[in-house]
């Protein structure tokens, strides 16, 4: 577990952000959900519908098995065993693995609506099918990772999938709603692949 004070926690914040965002758009460009995911969802799904397919996994992870992971959590760790009539009630007494596997849940439940309209407003505004497919498919993978990672207690890498999770819905977001926005997704893929050749061609040589 890794404590964070207030400001370090506002700094951390201010520079992962952009790091996650612009992974996410890298993991798009080099075409990594095209080349090993996607040809296997196009063997049940037709291309058009993964975006909504996604959705329909996320809605099964966040309302249904995330769900139940959190009710054998709280049967498990309150000494009463699971209240059905005040479910609520006792979640604050879990602590450790338990308290994370309800946590989880509810970190689940807070971001999947956020996707679901993401995806739904990309759809209707027309936003070119690749970026609504890779875009959907690398939300629905990184959630799913970030349950076990929260569980778990990899409190960094959780925070890393989590951000870059939410920069998925958010660049599904700026397709749809900013006019022109593709054009400056296109510069900022420029840039990142300019950083990648400078970092490829560069040589580091010790004495």
């Amino acid at each position: 577990m890794t404590k964070f004070t207030t400001e370090s926690l506002a700094l951390a914040l201010v520079i992962l952000s952009p790091i996650c965002f612009l992974a996410t758009a890298t993991l798009q460009q080099l075409l990594i959900v095209d080349d090993f995911l996607l040809p296997f969802l196009q063997n049940y799904f037709k291309v058009k519908d993964i975006p909504f397919v996604m959705i329909g996994v996320v809605f099964v992870w966040t309302y249904v098995i995330t769900a139940f992971i959190s009710v054998i959590a709280q049967s498990v760790g309150l000494k009463n065993g699971y209240d059905n009539s005040e479910p609520r009630l006792y979640k604050g007494l879990l602590r450790g693995a338990l308290a994370r596997m309800v946590a989880a849940h509810q970190v689940a439940l807070e971001n999947a609506p956020a996707f679901f309209a993401a995806v739904i407003v990309a759809s209707a505004n027309k936003v070119p099918l690749k970026y609504r497919t890779s875009f959907s498919i690398m939300y629905t993978f990184l959630r799913i990772i970030h349950t076990p990672l929260y569980v778990l207690d990899f409190d960094i890498a959780r925070a890393i999938v989590h951000i870059m999770a939410l920069s998925c819905t958010a660049w599904l977001f700026a397709f749809a709603l900013l006019p022109g926005f593709e054009k400056n997704y296109s510069s900022i893929i420029e840039v990142v692949t300019i950083l990648r050749s400078v970092s490829d061609d560069s040589t580091w040589t010790f004495d």
